[in-house]
């Protein structure tokens, strides 16, 4: 999306972690409601989300793309995991359905356990893992690079993946922060004066907006 943007700057990629499916079978058909804040536990199951016809709750615009893509209909999407709550709360008003909650092996916020406490039956479904396979020379190397001045972070776990990998000295950039929890991560592991600037929302859109603005005096 930068690259639509006027951006005067080059953006590099670089994984701090993998992705690795799980070979688990999941029955949706057991479900009265699916909840996700994760695209990538989406993806795990796109051929069985073809089409589906059960509410589907979700976090951002990722997963929205992709509930749209399989072609599922009766989706909620929410800009953040506070929402989501609200949301599903107000939908099964004085019910208790059986609902999915997919997603990865780490978590950084426990949602089952409030999904619990709002009287759902909350079913934890685990369709992949994080793998954390930094080659740190590489990482290193790039971070050295004396145009380089910012760092994208979308997840906390990206965070802890490069506090672990990167030497320190090499840190010394402005973080843009996909949450207000990434910048708090941020902080805790590095240092509390660390240069930040997070998005109000998370939403891809927001993060290239914070970029842009940034760079905009280049």
């Amino acid at each position: 999306m930068l690259e639509k943007e006027e951006f005067n700057g080059k953006a590099l990629i670089f994984p701090l972690m993998e992705i690795e499916f799980l070979k688990t079978g999941v029955n949706l058909k057991e479900a009265d409601a699916l909840v996700s804040t994760s695209v990538y536990a989406l993806e795990k199951l796109k051929l069985e989300l073809q089409n589906y016809k059960k509410p589907i709750f979700a976090v951002g615009q990722r997963c929205n793309k992709l509930l749209q893509e399989v072609g599922a209909t009766n989706t909620f999407i929410y800009s953040n995991v506070k929402r989501l709550l609200n949301g599903i709360k107000y939908h099964y008003r004085n019910e208790q359905p059986h609902v999915f909650y997919l997603r990865g092996d780490e978590i950084s916020y426990d949602l089952k356990a409030d999904l619990l406490k709002q009287g759902f039956n909350c079913e934890e479904q685990i369709v992949y893992k994080q793998k954390r396979n930094i080659q740190q020379k590489e990482l290193d190397k790039i971070l050295s690079g004396k145009n380089l001045e910012g760092i994208a972070l979308f997840s906390e776990k990206s965070v802890d993946s490069l506090i672990k990998g990167a030497a320190s000295r090499n840190l010394d950039k402005i973080f843009f922060c996909f949450s207000k929890k990434i910048e708090n991560r941020l902080r805790s592991a590095l240092d509390k004066d660390v240069r930040c600037r997070t998005t109000q929302d998370p939403l891809i859109s927001n993060m290239v907006d914070i970029i842009v603005k940034e760079y905009s005096h280049y």
